[in-house]
């Protein structure tokens, strides 16, 4: 038998159901991914293009907050670039996210900022006259050791004493910088 002959009615009801179900999963898909990827939406709203040390000569230097959002969020774009972390020695450190390896050989605000993989290294160096210290979630402050660095992995919203590991957290933003 012929459909026209039958008078079946079409299925509209059903296909818009289905429509709307299908609409709703790529809303909730997109908030998820939102949630997930909301730290580094931020950094690069909140960023300038580049806080190279050398970018603008007597202006405020950056925050750490603001040089490590920028760190994070070119190694981040970098690993969605390529699907790999970038390098972890000199001057790919650097260059893979498209800084120059010089513009970071000296401190910034007293503390040296190294890109290592999927993680950023902030240090001072052996030998200067600076001290580093930082809080731990506790508010215990912790002394940072000529040689030691504060690991602040991409995939984590934490930064980490020494190494990264259960307990070694610490509040970035407590970070200070004192000359001896």
């Amino acid at each position: 038998m012929n459909r026209e002959k039958m008078k079946i009615p079409a299925e509209n009801g059903q296909s818009k159901i289905e429509y709307a179900l299908l609409i709703s999963l790529v809303a909730i898909a997109a908030i998820v991914a939102l949630t997930f990827l909301a730290p580094q939406i931020k950094a690069l709203f909140n960023t300038a293009s580049s806080f190279s040390p050398a970018a603008e000569e007597g202006s405020d230097p950056p925050t750490t907050d603001q040089i490590l959002a920028d760190f994070q969020s070119r190694i981040l774009a970098y690993y969605q670039k390529y699907g790999r972390w970038p390098r972890t020695w000199s001057p790919y450190n650097f260059t893979d996210i498209g800084l120059n390896p010089a513009d970071w050989s000296q401190p910034v605000n007293g503390l040296y900022f190294s890109p290592h993989g999927s993680e950023v290294g902030i240090a001072n160096r052996l030998g200067d006259n600076l001290q580093v210290y930082v809080n731990d979630l506790d508010g215990k402050t912790l002394k940072l050791y000529d040689g030691w660095s504060i690991w602040c992995p991409v995939d984590k919203p934490t930064c980490y004493y020494h190494t990264v590991a259960d307990g070694n957290e610490v509040d970035i933003s407590t970070i200070k910088v004192v000359e001896n």
